[in-house]
């Protein structure tokens, strides 16, 4: 006779946990060890508790993070559909809407349980019972050896997976394979020689620095800090300037971002802008998300001071604003660096 209590401040159901309840499952109890640290929106964390009881329509993550510490890269790409092309790099679980239209992860590796051929083979098993294998074969490895001759012979997978990874930042990529990129995953052409080849690998190893480290990099300098003598660092909404005589985003200054009642960063430049990923820029990301919101329907709060006195840090958004700006204008520079997209004969 049991009836579900639908209240939305009780527990939101999903179709597992109603399976669950009519064969009777019980669930493990809460356990720390289940949190794990993930990607949320560009350049937000955010913490998920990792148990498959509680996680609805994992698709295939759990071949690319099948438990926390499980060392991987991923490139995100934007969905189907999507109004523009996106592409973020991460070492973690990143949620489905990361990137628009419902994101699809391309991976360096892929895990699977090791099997008893796997220990006769002496395949390398990790300490989880997995073995952890290149999502990039050999043939593809080979696709692009064959197109640079005896140059080529250096290319491995890694040299694969960054080559692609800076193909997708490329100006000239996006733009003639506009259409197709709302109609299918993207396709990696070779370019017509190993110079472009290693131009692109390198740009793409720097990009995944930046974009997967952001966390890491140098804060940018060039900012001009106005402090109140009590200053503090929580924030409860950040919020860029104001253009007077207009409206609308017209009005926002970017160039500003008031911190809170005690301290404003000004001197902020545009350029930093100019990096998009998921139709806005990377700086827009931490303004709408670094906040304290409360959710209408659960009342739950979610407020990112937190996240910044988990990792004990009471200026990690301070921080992470500034880290931001040095990754935006780096990925420009990088970007606007890119050779011209000329493809290989063999495949034009």
């Amino acid at each position: 006779n049991f009836k579900i209590n639908l209240d939305p401040k009780m527990m939101k159901w999903d179709k597992r946990q109603r399976d669950d309840l009519i064969k009777g499952r019980i669930y493990d109890d809460f356990d720390n060890k289940c949190i794990v640290n993930t990607v949320y929106r560009p350049f937000v964390k955010q913490y998920l508790y990792m148990s498959i009881a509680w996680l609805s329509r994992t698709y295939q993550i759990p071949k690319l993070f099948p438990y926390i510490g499980a060392k991987n890269l991923v490139i995100g790409i934007s969905g189907l559909a999507a109004k523009g092309f996106s592409c973020l790099m991460a070492n973690a679980i990143s949620d489905l809407h990361l990137l628009e239209s419902g994101s699809q992860f391309l991976p360096r590796y892929v895990f699977r349980e090791a099997d008893v051929l796997d220990k006769t083979n002496g395949l390398a098993i990790d300490e989880h019972g997995y073995v952890r294998e290149d999502a990039i074969k050999p043939e593809a490895i080979d696709h692009f050896r064959t197109a640079y001759g005896p140059e080529g012979a250096s290319i491995d997978a890694d040299a694969v997976f960054y080559y692609i990874y800076g193909l997708l930042h490329s100006k000239d990529y996006r733009e003639a394979y506009a259409n197709n990129l709302v109609k299918e995953l993207p396709r990696i052409p070779r370019v017509e020689t190993y110079a472009e080849f290693k131009a692109f690998e390198q740009a793409g190893r720097k990009l995944a620095e930046l974009h997967v480290n952001y966390e890491s990099v140098t804060p940018y300098n060039g900012c001009t800090i106005e402090k109140a003598e009590n200053v503090n660092y929580r924030v409860e909404k950040l919020a860029y300037g104001k253009i007077k005589g207009k409206t609308g985003n017209a009005a926002k200054d970017k160039t500003c971002i008031v911190y809170n009642e005690t301290m404003t960063i000004k001197n902020i430049p545009l350029e930093a802008q100019d990096y998009i990923v998921n139709l806005k820029s990377a700086l827009d990301w931490i303004v709408e998300r670094c906040c304290v919101k409360q959710d209408k329907e659960t009342g739950i709060v979610n407020d990112y001071n937190d996240y910044a006195a988990e990792v004990g840090d009471e200026m990690y958004i301070f921080n992470l604003i500034l880290r931001v700006i040095t990754v935006s204008l780096e990925t420009v520079k990088i970007v606007n660096s890119l050779p011209k997209l000329n493809i290989h004969p063999l495949d034009k």
